[in-house]
């Protein structure tokens, strides 16, 4: 019974995940709407500025979200944060329904943005509290699973019903999230125990097995008493904790490199530049069923292999995969015929998305979870969040004005050599965490 209401809660929990990636893919479908006038709320074809600004606004939001929401988590409970989370999704999607004016649209994506910037900060610990240690890799890449879900859904739906109704979905699907975590999930018992010993234990009761319950409860208590607030220059005066700073860091800076937010953001954008046979609106999804199809398969396994193998495996097949995808486009604008070849992108794309799953979009939230010690795991986690979507943020902004200026080809032939040097990083400077204790991963750390 404790496993089951783990599970579902967890399940419920991961729905908010669900809700922010909404706003990672929104941009997908409906720049294409307002970059025509058919189904057109504001009345103007918007301009490029505005296009990149509409696509980046919101991880811009997410920036500040993180670490503020982040800085939050000790004062008020996980659930409590989550609930509130929800909320401007249901609000901001419902406004961008009825909105006509483009400052009220940019304002609802920034809000919004603060949202998903905190629920990916805050859903980790979360998830990394409620649920036994020995499922903690595959509950953890299972967020990838609905992370995905969420993508897909503005794929799936925002092409092929009016702007006004794909936001009225958005809003109602977010409010059903509230609703369903507000009822079948628990505070988190490392959140109760700091001021109701006896409702932390209730909650574990529900989540463990019983006879386990005072000893988690004492591992508890101990680890209370060691958590204190710490700042950034008390962990950069850690020489442990610094060693996990520049694996964080480099980490996330490759994983950016990667270019997986410019897929997820302009994806349409790219099958209508690349001149494919297949439908624009179509090729999207058949890149999200794959990326959804692959993480399901990944989350299934990743406790079976290492966690350095999977991370050096995804970034090198990503790399390979992006040579012949820059190519098409390196030729295609430079003028070659590529009309014989214009299934190649679409088949990239769709590689390109599954080898990313297999390691670097699951992995490294787990991997990065695994490092840091509790006592600094709440700042740390936010200001790696942060760090994330400031590279998204200049990412996404920049787009349109680097397309402009070398190409998509070259730009994901420069994604590719990161890719390369993200397996060199990887070799010599990440440590393998699976299947060792947190304490055996810090001892290896600080020699």
């Amino acid at each position: 019974m404790g496993a089951l209401y783990m599970y579902i809660s967890i399940f419920t929990a991961q729905l908010s995940f669900m809700v922010a990636s909404f706003a990672v893919t929104w941009s997908s479908p409906m720049l294409v709407k307002l970059n025509g006038t058919d189904d057109n709320p504001l009345g103007y074809v918007i301009s490029k500025t505005e296009n990149s600004f509409l696509a980046s606004t919101n991880i811009l939001g997410a920036v500040i979200g993180s670490v503020g929401f982040g800085l939050l988590d000790h004062t008020f409970g996980r659930k409590t944060l989550l609930l509130v989370l929800g909320l401007p999704s249901l609000i901001f999607y419902s406004v961008m329904a009825w909105c006509k004016v483009m400052w009220l649209l940019m304002v609802s994506r920034f809000v919004i943005g603060l949202s998903l910037g905190g629920i990916f900060t805050i859903l980790p610990m979360y998830c990394g509290e409620v649920a036994d240690a020995k499922n903690r890799g595959i509950l953890s890449a299972s967020m990838t699973v609905f992370v995905n879900i969420g993508m897909l859904v503005p794929y799936a739906v925002g092409p092929f019903i009016p702007y006004f109704w794909f936001h009225i979905v958005l809003a109602t699907i977010s409010g059903i999230y509230i609703v369903l975590f507000y009822f079948f999930a628990p505070e988190s018992p490392y959140h109760l125990i700091k001021t109701d010993e006896d409702a932390a234990r209730n909650v574990l009761l529900k989540l463990r097995n019983k006879e386990d319950v005072p000893q988690i409860i004492e591992e508890m208590r101990l680890s209370l008493k060691q958590t204190t607030d710490v700042s950034i220059m008390e962990i950069l005066r850690s020489r442990g904790l610094r060693k996990t700073l520049i694996i964080g860091l480099g980490g996330f800076t490759f994983s950016q490199l990667t270019g997986t937010v410019i897929v997820a953001t302009y994806s349409q954008t790219i099958f209508e530049e690349s001149g494919t046979g297949i439908s624009s609106d179509i090729c999207p999804i058949l890149v999200a069923v794959a990326q959804l199809i692959m993480t399901v398969f990944v989350s299934a396994i990743v406790d079976r292999y290492p966690r350095k193998f999977l991370l050096t495996l995804s970034h090198l097949l990503v790399s390979l995969v992006q040579i012949p995808f820059g190519a098409y486009f390196f030729l295609k604008k430079h003028d070659y015929d590529v009309d014989s070849i214009n299934w190649l992108p679409l088949v990239c794309l769709i590689v390109y998305v599954c080898v990313y799953n297999i390691g670097v979009g699951p992995i490294l939230m787990t991997f990065l979870g695994e490092l840091f010690p509790p006592k600094v795991k709440g700042l740390a986690i936010a200001c790696m969040t942060s760090y994330n979507w400031t590279g998204s943020f200049l990412l996404t902004t920049f787009f349109n004005t680097l397309n402009d200026a070398i190409g998509i080809g070259i730009l994901f032939w420069i994604f590719s050599v990161s890719g390369f040097l993200a397996t060199i990083f990887i070799k010599f400077f990440m440590i393998e965490t699976k299947g060792k204790t947190l304490e055996e991963i810090q001892e290896e750390i600080n020699t």
